[in-house]
């Protein structure tokens, strides 16, 4: 498969201690691409802070996802079900050690270039639980692009 270009919708929620944030929701072009039996998503997000732009590269293969956010303050991610990933998150003030285990861990994509992602995770820094976050990720080919 070549390289499609794709529209996405990212939506993010985050629950922490019974309280449920406002959902986190970002609409933007990438690209989908097919190597062997993985699908790679590409996208970039604005930070609001800094007005950064950090690449997203999302690769979906045998049950796993990864995540890997390039930029000053990047950071990578593994969601494979029921399995707990460590990883180092670094901020403008220090790398805190950020644990992720995922509760579920679904993607479908179709070779018209139409997908979707659904994460749901337990999220800890330094150890401490943080939050749960559910990150759904739909998307079909842009043929405006």
């Amino acid at each position: 498969m070549k390289r499609r270009k794709v529209l996405l919708t990212v939506t993010g929620v985050t629950s922490d201690f019974g309280e449920t944030d406002d959902a986190m929701r970002l609409v933007t072009t990438g690209t989908l691409t097919k190597e062997k039996d993985q699908w790679k998503l590409r996208y970039e997000e604005n930070q609001i802070d800094s007005n950064e732009k950090r690449r997203i590269t999302m690769t979906m293969d045998d049950g796993v996802v990864t995540m890997a956010r390039a930029g000053a303050w990047g950071t990578n991610m593994v969601f494979q079900q029921g399995r707990r990933f460590e990883t180092s998150y670094n901020t403008p003030f220090g790398a805190f050690g950020m644990g992720i285990f995922p509760t579920q861990v679904n993607y479908s994509v179709d070779d018209t270039g139409r997908g979707e992602v659904s994460l749901k995770y337990q999220l800890d820094i330094q150890g401490q639980f943080t939050s749960v976050n559910d990150l759904k990720i739909s998307f079909s080919e842009n043929k405006q692009a």
